[in-house]
């Protein structure tokens, strides 16, 4: 069962998480990287903070706070602002209801739409999800979701996937104001026009008689929720972690890094994937803070992918797709909308080729690589492309175009760029197209300090030799020396690949020309050799 009233439990959670905080110190887990504190501005010294749930963005927090009168918990919000949150602010009257369920509350992925969960007299059953659209530095009147999301039963704390393809949360037989039991986790999925398909139950091994408070993360296939009919359970209400894998659902792990004594529900993390959010009590009140997700826990970290699309009369006629390069399968395609706009959103673990293309074969595209291997990316990233009818003096930077190591190869995964490019040949028969490759950084020495230095060049050198005729004559004669040097220049012979691809393809020779260039620079330990490729128009 959900504990009633949290102030009423705060000192026996605060004696229960004061000695899990003095086993972590002794463990030196408290440093930087396993737990940080929410800054001082929304840690007040003397509020109790707790259910936190910030957007998959990370730039909107909404917590509950003893901040009203007579210490009432009340929702209260925080924005990112730069590196800083702002000071937090108590949310209007018409959110802040007293026939909300407390903790029944959410937060869309851009933060622009906040849900909580009502027992008005109108709704649908007993206490329904409703929705509230961000005005400006406010929120506009609450809108009840009607069916299929809500019920005759108790409908609350909502958790919609990055995409917005998927809404979880928690249906129950019985929910007041301050608890909730007997509860099973749902999901909707949105359908082709946009509507809600009929919510369904997660796996009996999930719903074991009272599982709350789902919380999808950003990669959508790590749900987090809070169930104290599970094993193992340290007391209470624990936390647990499945993974949508092969169609299914993993049997559920328990949250050891998290789990308490006490109660351990109210949770959730940006799309980031890094920290988990929650509410601890501090040597005073009790606290939000972050703590480390463990390797073998750690969700996927997601990253968004807004776009803007102008140029042609309609921009939502363009195709915008984004293919897999792990394994050269698409898993994103949509058109813009009216204005030219796209959101994406694609996971970290691989290298994915985005491309935008125009409806008439004529105009230009534009394609962009996301590395997502790396330890660090942004978990936003913007992308403005202009699509106009192809014209001499156009240039196009051809990310998708590589080579196999230590080749002039081209690499498969250049497939596609390779077919955008022909595309636009076919569309503009009268124009004629340079292949721009630039290596860089380009290495060449005596002494062969890259495995990357795979060609060599010989030169052979006539140098003058004195000798001796007799005792008083001397002559010269030359003698050959051959001088060894090692490089990285492949270009002529990448260039030449390129030519017969596009030869092959139908592509008349003479409209073909290439040019190198060759930039030197320091091999840095972390730098790899490259030739990128530039299309100029002509």
């Amino acid at each position: 069962m959900y504990p009633y009233g949290l102030l009423a439990t705060f000192n026996v959670m605060n004696r229960l998480h004061l000695v899990l905080v003095a086993v972590l110190a002794a463990h030196g887990l408290f440093g930087q990287s396993r737990l940080r504190k929410m800054p001082a501005n929304v840690n007040h010294s003397s509020i109790n903070n707790s259910a936190p749930f910030i957007a998959l963005d990370g730039n909107t927090i909404v917590y509950l706070a003893d901040v009203a009168e007579d210490n009432a918990l009340t929702l209260n919000q925080t924005n990112k602002s730069g590196t800083n949150w702002t000071d937090p602010v108590i949310l209007p009257r018409a959110v802040n209801n007293h026939l909300n369920y407390l903790y029944g509350f959410g937060l869309s992925p851009d933060g622009n739409i906040l849900y909580i969960s009502n027992a008005k007299s109108n709704g649908m059953g007993g206490y329904d999800i409703y929705a509230c659209s961000r005005r400006g530095s406010s929120w506009a009147e609450p809108v009840n979701l009607l069916n299929p999301i809500n019920s005759k039963l108790n409908d609350a704390c909502p958790s919609p996937s990055a995409d917005g393809m998927a809404f979880y949360f928690m249906r129950c037989e019985t929910m007041t104001g301050t608890q909730a039991d007997r509860c099973k986790l749902m999901v909707a999925r949105k359908k082709p026009n946009g509507q809600w398909d009929e919510p369904t139950e997660l796996p009996a091994f999930i719903n074991t008689g009272n599982s709350q408070s789902p919380r999808i993360m950003g990669d959508g296939e790590t749900l987090i929720f809070a169930s104290n009919k599970l094993q193992p359970n340290k007391g209470g209400m624990d936390l647990y972690l499945t993974r949508f894998q092969n169609n299914t659902w993993t049997p559920p792990l328990a949250l050891d890094f998290a789990n308490t004594p006490g109660d351990d529900q109210f949770v959730s993390a940006s799309s980031l994937g890094r920290y988990l959010l929650k509410h601890v009590p501090g040597t005073r009140v009790t606290e939000l803070v972050e703590l480390l997700f463990p390797a073998e826990l750690r969700p996927k970290t997601t990253i968004k992918i807004e776009g803007q699309v102008s140029g042609p009369d309609q921009p939502g006629s363009a195709f915008v797709s984004i293919f897999d390069l792990r394994n050269n399968t698409k898993v994103f395609a949509t058109n813009p909308n009216s204005a030219g706009q796209f959101v994406a959103y694609v996971k970290e673990g691989s290298v994915y080729d985005l491309s935008i293309e125009p409806a008439l074969d004529n105009y230009t595209f534009y394609s962009r690589h996301f590395d997502l291997t790396k330890e660090k990316f942004s978990l936003l990233e913007k992308v403005s492309a202009k699509l106009k009818a192809a014209a001499a003096g156009d240039t196009i930077q051809l990310e998708g175009i590589g080579y196999r190591d230590l080749t002039a190869d081209l690499d498969p995964l250049s497939a596609q760029e390779l077919r955008r490019v022909k595309r636009l040949m076919d569309g503009n028969p009268r124009l004629n197209f340079t292949f721009e490759l630039t290596l860089e950084p380009y290495l060449n020495d005596t002494l062969k300090i890259s495995p990357d230095m795979t060609e060599i060049q010989r030169d052979t050198i006539r140098v003058p030799v004195s000798y001796a005729v007799d005792s008083v004559t001397t002559a010269t004669r030359d003698s050959l020396v051959v001088k060894v040097r090692y490089h990285n220049n492949r270009t002529t012979a990448q260039a030449q690949t390129l030519r017969d691809y596009f030869t092959k393809a139908g592509v008349n020779n003479d409209r073909l020309k290439f040019s190198q260039k060759l930039l030197s620079a320091p091999l840095g330990e972390a730098d790899k050799p490259r030739t990128r490729v530039k299309l100029i128009i002509r």
